[in-house]
Order: structure tokens, then sequence, then C-alpha cells
């Protein structure tokens, strides 16, 4: 028979009984991780302006050796 081995499941249990587990999902945790995730997302849309005009610099640069 198979036994599954999960050090995850197992590092979880142990730090849910020792207390150091909470859930997020107070008005306060929920306003946080909205207030995160539209900064991230402003922050992900500036990297990908900045990689494309990278990329079309880069295309119309012609190199001479």
């Amino acid at each position: 028979m198979i036994t599954k081995v999960s050090r995850t499941e197992a590092i979880k249990a142990k730090l849910k009984s020792e207390g150091k587990v909470t859930s997020l999902n107070s008005k306060q945790h929920i306003a946080a991780i909205i207030a995160m995730n539209k900064r991230l997302e402003s922050a992900r849309r500036a990297f990908q302006i900045m990689d494309r005009k990278s990329i079309n610099e880069a295309a119309s640069i012609i190199l001479t050796a």
C-alpha cells in the first residue's frame, strides 16, 4: 500500500497546534489584501511597460562587430 508523506501537512498541523496560525478573514485583513493587490497590479503594469519599451529599443539597435 502506498502512503503519502507530506512534510507540509505536518508543519501546518504543528503550527496550528501551537496557535501560530490565524485566518485572514476579518474586514481589516480583507481591506489590506485588496490594497496590496492594487499596488501589485500597478507595479506589474509598470514593469510590463518598461519591458516592452526595452524590447522595442533593443530591436531598433543595429549591432556592428
